[in-house]
C-alpha cells in the first residue's frame, strides 16, 4: 500500500474520533461536574464550628440540609451569599451548614461581618479533609440533602436563585 493511500486510511481513524470528543465536550456545562455521593447518605462530617460548637452530621437528622463549601477567598462565595441568606429566611425548616474550605477563622469571620452572618453553623476545615470526604474540587459547592440524609444534588459553583429553587425542591423544602 502506498503512502498515499495509507493515509487516506489513517487520517479519518485519527481526525473522527477527536472531532467526536470535541463535539460532544463543547456541548457540556462545565460545571456539571456529578458527585458520587448524589442517590447515597451524607457522608459523617464532624468538626468545631466557627462559633466553637461541635456538630456532627448526625445533628441534622430529620431535616433537610443544605451543605455550603466557602471560603473567604473565593469571590463567588460572595456572590451567592445573598441566595443562602435569603434560604435561611425563607426556609426555617432548613437546616444551612457552611463548610469554610482551607481558611483561617479570622478571615471567614471578616467575610461574614462584611457580608452578613445568616446565624447557620460553619464547620472548620483549615486542611480541606471534610471537603476531601464530600469530594469536593473548590467552593463554592453546594449539596442538598434531604430529610432521611440522602444527598439529592450538588451543584458546582455559586448558588443562584433558579439553582437554590431547584435544589431545594428536590429535598422536600418548597416556596412560601
Amino acid at each position: 500500500m502506498s503512502v498515499r493511500a495509507l493515509r487516506w486510511v489513517l487520517v479519518p481513524l485519527l481526525v473522527v474520533p477527536v472531532a467526536w470528543l470535541l463535539f460532544t465536550g463543547l456541548g457540556r456545562d462545565p460545571r456539571e461536574i456529578s458527585s458520587p455521593l448524589v442517590g447515597k447518605p451524607l457522608p459523617v462530617l464532624s468538626g468545631t464550628t466557627l462559633d466553637g460548637q461541635q456538630l456532627t452530621t448526625d445533628d441534622l437528622a430529620g431535616n433537610p440540609a443544605l451543605i455550603n463549601v466557602w471560603a473567604s477567598w473565593c469571590t463567588p462565595c460572595a456572590e451567592e451569599h445573598p441566595v443562602l441568606l435569603g434560604a435561611a429566611t425563607d426556609h426555617p425548616e432548613l437546616q444551612l451548614v457552611g463548610l469554610i474550605y482551607q481558611d483561617t477563622t479570622d478571615a471567614a469571620r471578616s467575610f461574614l461581618l462584611a457580608y452578613g452572618d445568616g446565624g447557620w453553623p460553619s464547620l472548620l476545615d483549615p486542611d480541606g479533609r471534610l471537603a476531601v470526604d464530600l469530594g469536593v474540587t473548590g467552593p463554592p459547592e453546594s449539596f442538598f440533602v434531604d430529610a432521611s440524609g440522602i444527598v439529592r444534588a450538588h451543584h458546582v459553583g455559586p448558588l443562584t436563585e433558579e439553582t437554590m429553587r431547584d435544589g431545594l425542591a428536590l429535598i422536600g423544602v418548597t416556596g412560601r
